[in-house]
């Protein structure tokens, strides 16, 4: 009886963390990265450095080397090293820009903007969702894509940038009447190495070939 009451909390911890969204993650340079065969790990409230899922307004991996680079936007630097500490989902705002669309091509960006009072740096991929208007799950499978990411220091004010790249026509794993796929109503992005999210609108339409995002790693700008 005693062992039960120890238990039940563990056990109720462990049904909340994975329930927020669902999905798949496959990193850059695994070897598996194709849309018909991928090794996955479950996206389910991890830290983002290995999981998936952005609250607007509110609120990794990979190697670098060298120091700042030229041209960076303003507020933005990019660096091999540092002390400053990592942005946490307080320290920043999100945001989506739509690209140019192609021929069954869909583009967007992704900016996370540093609205805290200090400094702070920014590596890697972080986590993405899909949910519905509901705030439920969708189908999400984070393919994350070279460059090799790198380390961006968030001077207040400055923001770092992910490109995004998905399907419009459906594929494997879709409906084959109707919409591909359901249409979200927000994509929740978890920043590199956080685990609380940002939900930002998302008004792209279906998210074809069973959700699957391609993402690029965070740059300055």
């Amino acid at each position: 009886m005693r062992l039960s009451r120890l238990f039940l909390p563990a056990l109720a911890l462990v049904a909340v963390a994975g329930c927020s969204f669902q999905g798949s993650v496959t990193d850059a340079g695994s070897g598996s990265s194709s849309s018909s065969s991928r090794t996955t790990t479950s996206s389910s409230a991890a830290t983002s450095s290995s999981a998936a899922p952005v609250t607007s307004g509110s609120s990794a991996g990979g190697s670098s080397s060298g120091g700042s680079s030229s041209g960076s936007p303003a507020g933005s630097t990019t660096s091999g090293s540092g002390t400053t500490g990592r942005c946490h989902t307080a320290d920043l705002a999100g945001s989506l820009q739509p690209g140019s669309p192609g021929a069954g091509q869909r583009y967007a960006t992704v900016v996370l903007r540093n609205t805290s009072g200090r400094s702070c740096t920014i590596k890697g991929y972080g986590g993405i969702g899909l949910v519905n208007a509901s705030g439920a799950a969708l189908p999400t499978h984070q393919n994350r894509v070279s460059p090799s990411p790198t380390t961006v220091t968030l001077r207040p004010g400055g923001s770092a940038s992910s490109q995004l790249h998905w399907a419009a026509v459906p594929g494997t794993g879709d409906s084959t009447s109707g919409d591909c796929q359901p249409t979200p109503g927000a994509l929740q992005v978890i920043p590199p190495d956080e685990t609380a999210p940002l939900s930002i609108p998302w008004t792209q339409g279906p998210v074809c070939e069973a959700g699957t995002i391609d993402q690029q790693p965070y740059a300055a700008g």
